[in-house]
């Protein structure tokens, strides 16, 4: 018998709590939470998604999972009410008996979590950590400094990116024509100012991501660093489907799905009278 308590335990051993940053921390959302409830709760099938979407909490219920883990968590910030999507999904999981955990920031950092699946997806090879202030230690390696995969400009690296991620475009911010040096990749949407400014004193010149906000792509592009951007989640998916196999290697009894979580979003050229 397999409890939330074994499953919570194993999470913090991958993605130990001292990797914290922004105070995403790893968590029970939906369920119990002293460990003594942990203890009486039976995990019978677990769905692994990155971001608890109304996708993947439907898809809980509809497989009558009981645990449903995320990287994104359900609520990103202390709320005082919920209403909206919040409340529909928070009655979905808990008509049904469905817990809901949230591995945070920590699997960005740890060893073999997003950040380093993400390298090996795009096929590099990682020179040394990339650390930055965490919430519960001085440093956590939230990203990995990567050597080129060639010889190559940014325009040719933003090519051989979208090729290994199988995506028909990314996000792109700097001079296509500058010669591709050390790389610095972060899976998510975890990249602020104290990372531009590190990067920036590493003289790294090239950040790949899931996720800017417009200020610190801004910033990144004036202090001569370019920017590739993956979308939202995409970054983030691989090493997700990597905790799913991580969890069925060490809970062989229980049955253990992964959902994607796509951006509903597309980039779309608008039609112009002069091309018709």
């Amino acid at each position: 018998m397999t409890t939330l308590l074994d499953i919570t335990k194993f999470l913090n051993n991958i993605a130990a709590r001292e990797l914290t940053v922004r105070d995403i921390e790893g968590r029970v959302e939906i369920g119990p939470q002293t460990e003594s409830e942990q203890t009486k709760t039976t995990v019978n099938r677990i769905l692994v998604a990155t971001y608890p979407s109304a996708k993947a909490v439907t898809k809980a219920s509809q497989d009558k999972a009981n645990l449903l883990i995320t990287h994104r968590p359900l609520f990103p910030y202390a709320l005082d009410r919920l209403y909206g999507f919040d409340l529909i999904r928070v009655r979905l999981l808990t008509k049904n008996y469905i817990s809901a955990c949230t591995v945070g920031s920590a699997w960005v950092s740890a060893h073999g979590g997003l950040s380093d699946v993400l390298v090996e997806t795009l096929g590099l090879t990682k020179v040394r950590d990339f650390r930055t202030c965490g919430t519960y230690s001085e440093t956590v390696p939230l990203g990995r400094v990567c050597e080129p995969p060639g010889v190559m400009n940014q325009s040719g690296f933003v090519n051989y990116v979208a090729g290994k991620m199988e995506l028909e475009s990314v996000v792109f911010a700097g001079d296509l024509d500058d010669e591709l040096g050390p790389i610095l990749v972060s899976a998510g949407d975890l990249i602020d100012l104290p990372e531009i400014t590190e990067a920036k004193r590493q003289d790294l010149e090239t950040i790949v991501t899931g996720e800017l906000s417009p200020e610190i792509r801004t910033i990144a592009v004036e202090e001569g660093i370019n920017t590739i951007e993956l979308g939202a989640f995409f970054s983030e998916e691989p090493g997700m489907k990597r905790l799913r196999y991580l969890l069925s290697l060490e809970f062989p009894e229980l049955k253990i799905d992964f959902v994607d979580s796509p951006p509903i979003s597309k980039s779309l050229r608008p039609y112009s009278q002069d091309m018709a």
